[in-house]
């Protein structure tokens, strides 16, 4: 017994001592230790970026509107075309118990200055009755209050005075310790400070007037300035708010002027019965929904599964990067290894202290990860925010916060990666090593042949690039073995020399330690060049569909459409055609649609470029006819010929398709039918506008505009001509892509890092033979044509093999993960000044990082051969 704890006790410290040699170990070579974290802490922060965001999207009723932990389970909207509620809606449902629904009150303020801000009025008393919540609730309640009334900034009462409810024009007058009530303030999350603060004439933001509030100088928030009519609330900036700024519903009624109407009613945790009570209630008035399928959660999973894929592509290229560390350490430790051996360590203390090490590293880089995944969050939540506001009617911004679980996810991913590096290094697989290889290729080239034929969901569609990727991955570095194996002919002069046997011989060494980073390096820069393909033609096909589609030469935007100032605009020498676009929304198979008219003929719709390439004409509207978009067709099946009822509430409004339109950016199935059955149907919808195209191309757009304003009293900031209403067109569809860039080029900068630390670590490992070499009379210059030539040859290597990946992947995505994931056609452009641009930085990157040791090695040869710089140094800084 006492042998058995004293062997235990050996092997602890045997396994202790050798963690404190891996610990000297990394110390004298940082470069492998950044390459192992960085490559899973990216790679991890990659992902629990976007998994953040996608839960933050799932989860995003976890709290209701007044920011209180309620969870949010259903919500009362307004019908379909409408958008408002009667606010006496409200009033019905806590006359019948319904004390749990929650008045929302959604709108925009303009400030004198131009500036906007999104506000919505909540029932406040919430903040403050905790009569009947848990103890948990009471809690997150009391803390609520703490924060919003919190004095560090403003005043130091927490106790909101709801009997002051007077409006003060004058925002920095003084006021009593209440100024903070709900009632009289806007509290804006702090990200808008330097947006909404008064500006001076010098542009710049003018400094927080003062106050006395108990005796204290409090200073106040910069004003948001209103027209002179409306009352002038307080601004109090509060971290945490989100996109939406919060007041009291009494207040924002007043601010939007609503007339005691609501934008819907957020309901929690209502049993069968009460759902089918509310029904009851709300018949005809409005509709009940759950909050977790509304239009967004229908429209949005095609852009979530995107980002997946793209943070799931970043963490592979990481994972490779820390494989590509882990075979550096192995091989630069075997001779380490080996010596702890022959000193008395067991294989079992051996093995055991690699496994702490590398548990001890899943850990921390999945703590960085995290962190690093809530920084990229916060980073592009405003992004992804206007793009799913935007195109997939998101109702609720997303606001990012810490979760400790994205830190186990990260750990888990960490653990498994590492276990799967681990096992392929196992001896007794490499025996199999050939047979799996083409077992795999195999399975991959029949996958990928069955995929291209027959692939028809947005999964399958990622499957195929997937399989173009592992057959690059696993061919690729065959092809490197094979090309480093090749023997140099010593028939002539040039490859009989030294030098030149040398520099293969040590590529030929080196080259398996350089492979993993150079199938990182593959694999990102090939995702690289298939994004700006992707990327490219979709921004010119869009500006090639908006030149036809925004055709007309003045956009007049109002909703305020009348037909007799239409028949004015008509009657004018310079007009040709005057259109009038109306939408109304509604469903089609339970899924959201939209219905839109121009005219009431199809000369007016010559602007609609139809998938089978002909101009629009009568027949397309004869029998009840209407245009469906390619996105009706491709992802949602409906065929040439067939009959859909477009609805909207109660009224049915059928629809034969007769012929198919482009429709980018939209995610949505539209259609247009004539304007004349449009406006007898009786649905609600809502006007954008006219849309004037000049008589003659020599007419001024100038001189019309100036009419426009001067004869017939129109705004000049509705106004808008042709090129500068694409302008907003396009910035608006280019929105799309601003994640997608984001993380391509952090996809990229991971698989730079790769090949930097790859050739730094390298460098490293050969400075003993660079230096055997200089002191036989190997030049500087010399060692460095050598060193450059070799990464040249590595890398253009890997650019020639990216190129033909990336445009695999190129077509791939705009054939099939376009179309499939989000049903638009789009035309393939290779956009070369791009591509060449990546490559070139790549070489520079690769040049720069092969450069480095031996600038080193050569201010380490003039130290040692100048005197000067050797005198007042210790022997051990001369030893090293």
């Amino acid at each position: 017994m006492l042998s058995s704890n004293t062997a235990r006790v050996i092997d602890v410290n045997a396994i202790w001592r050798i963690l404190v040699t891996h610990i000297a170990f990394y110390r004298q070579r940082p470069w492998l230790m950044a390459l192992f974290v960085l490559g899973f802490s990216l790679g991890s922060a990659l992902l629990t970026a976007i998994t953040g965001l996608n839960q933050e999207a799932k989860t995003r009723y976890s709290h209701s509107s007044a920011l209180i932990e309620n969870p949010v389970t259903h919500i009362i909207q307004p019908l379909i075309g409408q958008e408002y509620l009667p606010g006496e809606l409200w009033l019905k449902l806590r006359k019948n118990g319904f004390t749990n629904a929650q008045p929302i009150l959604r709108g925009r303020l303009t400030a004198t200055t131009g500036q906007t801000l999104n506000i919505q009025g909540i029932n406040s008393l919430l903040w403050l009755q905790a009569g009947t919540s848990s103890q948990q609730q009471k809690q997150q309640q009391q803390e609520l209050v703490s924060r919003l009334f919190d004095s560090t900034s403003t005043s130091n009462s927490n106790d909101a005075d709801y009997d002051d409810m007077s409006f003060d024009n004058n925002a920095n007058s003084a006021a009593s310790p209440s100024i903070y009530s709900p009632l009289t303030t806007l509290f804006v999350d702090s990200q808008f400070t330097q947006r909404l603060a008064t500006k001076t004439a010098n542009g710049d933001a003018t400094a927080s007037s003062e106050m006395t509030v108990n005796g204290e100088a409090v200073k106040l928030a910069p004003v948001f300035e209103l027209n002179s009519q409306q009352a002038q609330p307080l601004v109090k900036f509060v971290d945490g708010i989100g996109l939406w700024a919060i007041t009291d519903l009494a207040l924002a009624d007043h601010l939007l002027d609503a007339q005691g109407q609501l934008s819907f009613i957020e309901l929690s945790e209502l049993t069968r019965d009460q759902i089918s009570n509310i029904e009851a209630l709300i018949a005809g008035q409005a509709r009940l929904v759950q909050a977790d399928q509304q239009n967004f959660d229908v429209l949005s999973g095609a852009f979530f599964f995107n980002l997946t894929a793209l943070a799931l592509l970043g963490y592979v290229v990481a994972a490779f990067l820390s494989y590509n560390a882990i075979k550096l350490t192995m091989s630069a430790r075997k001779k380490l290894l080996n010596q702890l051996y022959l000193l008395g360590c067991s294989k079992k203390s051996i093995q055991v202290s690699l496994i702490i090490e590398l548990v001890a590293v899943s850990v921390i880089t999945a703590l960085i990860g995290a962190w690093g995944g809530y920084l990229i969050a916060n980073a592009l939540v405003l992004d992804v925010n206007r793009t799913l506001m935007g195109l997939y009617q998101l109702e609720k911004a997303l606001v990012v916060n810490w979760q400790w679980t994205n830190v186990a996810i990260g750990f888990v991913l960490n653990v498994s990666a590492l276990a799967f590096m681990l096992i392929s290094q196992i001896k007794g697989l490499k025996q199999y090593r050939q047979k799996l290889f083409i077992a795999l290729l195999l399975l991959t080239s029949v996958s990928f042949l069955w995929l291209f034929n027959f692939a028809d969901t947005k999964f399958q569609a990622l499957l195929l690039c997937f399989a173009i990727l592992v057959m690059f991955i696993l061919l690729v570095p065959r092809l490197l073995n094979g090309l480093s194996r090749i023997r140099l002919s010593t028939s002539t002069t040039c490859t009989k020399h030294p030098l030149i046997q040398w520099l293969h011989g040590d590529t030929k060494q080196h080259i398996s330690d350089l492979t993993i980073a150079i199938v990182a390096i593959l694999v990102a820069l090939g995702s690289a060049i298939g994004m700006q393909i992707m990327v490219t033609s979709f921004s010119k096909t869009l500006n090639a569909h908006l030149e036809k589609q925004l055709s007309a030469d003045i956009y007049l935007r109002t909703d305020k459409v009348t037909a007799e100032f239409r028949a004015m605009l008509s009657a004018q020498p310079e007009v040709k055609q005057v259109s009038v676009y109306f939408q109304s929304d509604g469903e089609v198979q339970t899924l959201p649609a939209k219905l839109a008219s121009f005219g009431d003929s199809h000369l007016y719709y010559q602007h609609i470029s139809l998938t089978s390439g002909k101009p629009v004409n009568i027949s397309h509207f004869a029998e009840n006819g209407c245009l469906a978009n390619e996105q009706a067709s491709i992802r949602f099946g409906i065929k040439l010929g067939d009959r859909v009822h477009f609805k909207q509430n109660a009224i049915d409004f059928p629809c034969r398709i007769s012929g198919f339109f482009y429709d980018y950016g939209n995610p949505l199935m539209s259609f247009f039918t004539l304007e004349a059955r449009h406006q007898l149907a009786k649905l609600s919808g809502r006007h954008y506008g006219y849309s004037i195209r000049l008589a003659e191309e020599d007419t001024s757009v100038e001189l019309f505009s100036e009419r426009l304003i001067n004869e017939f009293n129109q705004d000049s900031s509705k106004i808008l001509p042709n090129k500068r209403f694409k302008q907003f067109a396009n910035a608006l569809f280019e929105n799309t892509f601003v994640v997608t860039k984001a993380l391509n080029a952090f996809i990229l900068a991971i698989a730079l890092l790769s090949l930097c630390t790859s050739l730094l670590s390298l460098g490293a490992n050969q400075r003993k033979q660079l230096v055997i070499l200089n002191h036989l009379g190997v030049t500087q210059r010399q060692l460095l044509i050598m060193k450059l030539l070799q990464t040249s040859i590595i890398v253009l290597f890997t650019v020639l093999f990216a190129l033909p990946l990336g445009l695999a992947l190129g077509v791939a995505l705009l054939k099939f993960v376009m179309p499939i994931a989000f049903g638009w056609t789009i035309h393939f452009h290779l956009d070369s000044p791009a591509i060449i641009q990546t490559c070139l930085l790549l070489m520079v990157a690769a040049m720069v990082c092969a450069y480095l040791p031996l600038r080193q090695l050569a201010y380490r040869h003039a130290t040692r051969r100048s005197p000067s710089r050797s005198l007042g140094r210790s022997p051990k800084q001369l030893k090293s």
